[in-house]
């Protein structure tokens, strides 16, 4: 793979669900180690696009290449191997209610790495040291855990692997503003500390400034806008200011 080309990259991708045109001829770099924040409207088609990315889903038409290959195309066992680069954060944290800390973040690990139980139990406690959790949560269940520490946990999970790549799902949705804050710092320290590439999908405004180097909206299934914090905060497109400056219940203009 070129080095100086994105490590992920969407291109004319169009994605329907029955009569509803979700994605409308996407176009989308990512460049190694940098941080990019997806924004908009619920059901706009900002996770589509991340499942796309972890080929979760293809398109109707148009390419997405991830490190060089062409998602589409790959064997169930090509795209395996792909995944085992990625970490995903899932909306809501989505962890398995019925194991525990251990086994919610050990998961990949033993299940695709074939790591022995000791060895995935020093990893566990290495990834919640890294979260900002102590190591004598391994044998709680989701449920004895609040809400911020399920987003934690969810996130140690998906850097178990030390992946490459990171995608999150709405991180900070459902949390009081100092744990969504606790979280954003956490984003930044995986970059730092990992040297990640990172796609973040949110609708919080705060969120993506504080933790995007580049910024990206869609609207009605299409990227209307890209650039650096600054760029986006000072756009004049008008679906991008009413958006960015907080007016998003009242119609959107016309364009």
């Amino acid at each position: 793979m070129d080095p100086n080309s994105p490590i992920i990259r969407l291109q004319g991708v169009n994605k329907s669900f029955g009569t509803f045109k979700v994605l409308q001829n996407v176009d989308l770099e990512i460049r190694s180690g940098e941080t990019l924040v997806i924004i908009g409207r619920s059901g706009v088609g900002k996770s589509t696009i991340l499942r796309h990315m972890a080929g979760l889903v293809a398109p109707d038409s148009g390419e997405v290449w991830v490190e060089g290959q062409d998602v589409a195309r790959l064997s169930e066992g090509g795209l395996n191997e792909l995944r085992k680069k990625m970490g995903v954060v899932f909306q809501y944290a989505a962890l398995f209610d019925s194991l525990t800390v251990f086994e919610n973040i050990a998961f990949r690990l033993l299940r695709d790495f074939q790591m022995s139980r000791s060895k995935a139990l020093e990893v566990v406690k290495q990834k919640l040291e890294l979260v900002g959790l102590k190591d004598d949560l391994v044998d709680l269940k989701p449920a004895q855990l609040s809400g911020g520490m399920r987003k934690r946990v969810g996130l140690a999970r998906a850097i178990a692997a030390d992946p490459e790549i990171i995608l999150y799902d709405e991180p900070t949705s459902g949390l009081d503003p100092v744990t969504s804050d606790a979280i954003n710092d956490l984003i930044l320290d995986m970059q730092k500390k990992l040297k990640v590439t990172s796609v973040v999908v949110t609708h919080d405004m705060h969120s993506a400034y504080k933790v995007a180097n580049r910024i990206a909206m869609i609207y009605d299934g299409k990227i209307i806008g890209i650039g650096t914090p600054g760029e986006i905060q000072d756009s004049r497109d008008p679906y991008i200011h009413q958006f960015v400056t907080g007016s998003v219940n009242g119609p959107m203009p016309v364009r």
